[in-house]
């Protein structure tokens, strides 16, 4: 598939929509079965026509919407049917012709997703749906926590729905939609990109080491703030999913993998259990012993070592370094702020392995003393 709707200056005429509730997974079944994309071994002919035969699922109507005109500038990700992964579009555009106010629009379509999802078995048009569903409805359970939305999150202006025509006589489909705000912005990712050469970070070109670290603070603020304010798990925290604006502070976009509590049945958020905390824990605890050297925070399939390339070379050669960082920059929190570090935490076993700079902080917020001297690593 070579041609694509999704050009500069066209126009889509777009109507509110509801979108459906977030199935699979956490969420409860998928409201149908798997699509079979394969006839004797082979891949459909016509991705359209598959789509025409297997739309997106229906919702309710809102009532009393009139249609817009969305006219597309440009494009942030524009997926390409077997050149990159697939996935949504990520465009920019204006509102009925309104230049003065440029939005950022997610564009669900399933056209452009991978045919099928190996782990889940979902065809491309159900994994356009499943993002569509819980990342609508993470924006939306998000849109009236006022320390998140616009600061933490980008403005969230909606669910939108379009149809294309297509080659087929009298047959046009329907595609998901999301308009957000336009945040300035780059990536983590794409700041670290933009300092490699040949595959190897080049450290001189980042930004300074100083503003790194401001920007992992603030991101791991804004994290528990989403999580336990707006009760929205973002579930998939990389770099290529956080804005880092030019004073540093963060935007964390891309929910499609997110935990929404409100639409879990079987599991609460921590702090609506009985006896449950009413402060999140505080980031020591949270992203304790954070390696970034190694482990789940380092490394992805995707980003690859994302993580070790933003903090200062000196904590991949002794972790200590980020242990002390994150006991240095949240020892002396607001108590309204976080709740204190738990005896659990404190006393855990594997920190008797720390250095005696750490060791010595940590028996400062409670830890109980060692009985036999820590390890002199420092």
């Amino acid at each position: 598939m070579d041609s694509t709707p999704y050009t500069n200056g066209a126009e889509l005429c777009i109507q509110r929509h509801v979108p459906p509730l977030p199935f699979g997974g956490v969420y409860g079944p998928r409201p149908r079965a798997n699509a079979p994309v394969w006839q004797d071994g082979e891949p459909p002919d016509d991705r359209v026509a598959f789509a025409l035969d297997n739309p997106p699922i229906e919702t309710l109507p809102p009532s009393g919407e009139d249609e817009h005109t969305f006219t597309i500038t440009g494009a942030k990700t524009l997926r390409r049917f077997g050149i990159d992964d697939g996935g949504a579009h990520v465009l920019t555009g204006y509102v009925d012709r309104d230049e003065a106010q440029v939005y950022l629009a997610k564009v669900y379509d399933g056209v452009y997703y991978p045919l099928e999802d190996r782990d889940t078995g979902r065809d491309c048009m159900l994994l356009a749906d499943y993002d569509y569903a819980v990342e609508a409805r993470a924006y939306d359970s998000m849109h009236d926590t006022e320390a998140v939305v616009g600061k933490l999150v980008p403005v969230y202006y909606g669910a939108w729905t379009f149809c294309l025509d297509t080659s087929q006589p009298g047959r046009r489909r329907w595609v998901r939609m999301l308009l957000l705000e336009l945040v300035h912005g780059e990536t983590m990712l794409a700041k670290i990109l933009g300092a490699t050469e040949h595959d190897v970070v080049q450290y001189p070109l980042l930004p300074p080491e100083r503003f790194r670290l401001g920007v992992l603070k603030n991101l791991f603020e804004a994290e528990i703030s989403i999580w336990w304010d707006a009760e929205v798990l973002h579930s998939d925290l990389e770099p290529r999913n956080v804005l880092v604006r030019d004073d540093g502070t963060v935007v964390i976009i891309d929910f499609n993998q997110a935990f929404i509590y409100r639409f879990i049945h079987y599991e609460q958020h921590p702090k609506h259990q009985e006896g449950g905390p009413q402060l999140p824990p505080s980031p020591i605890e949270r992203y304790w012993p954070f390696a970034p050297g190694e482990g789940s925070l380092a490394e992805t399939e995707e980003d690859g070592n994302a993580w070790a390339s933003w903090v200062p070379q000196s904590w991949l050669e002794n972790q200590d370094l980020a242990a002390e960082w994150l006991l240095e920059t949240w020892k002396g929190a607001s108590p309204s702020k976080y709740r204190p570090l738990s005896k659990y935490f404190l006393n855990y076993p594997d920190h008797a392995e720390r250095g005696q700079k750490v060791l010595a902080a940590l028996e400062q917020l409670g830890r109980t003393p060692a009985s036999t001297p820590p390890l002199n690593k420092n």
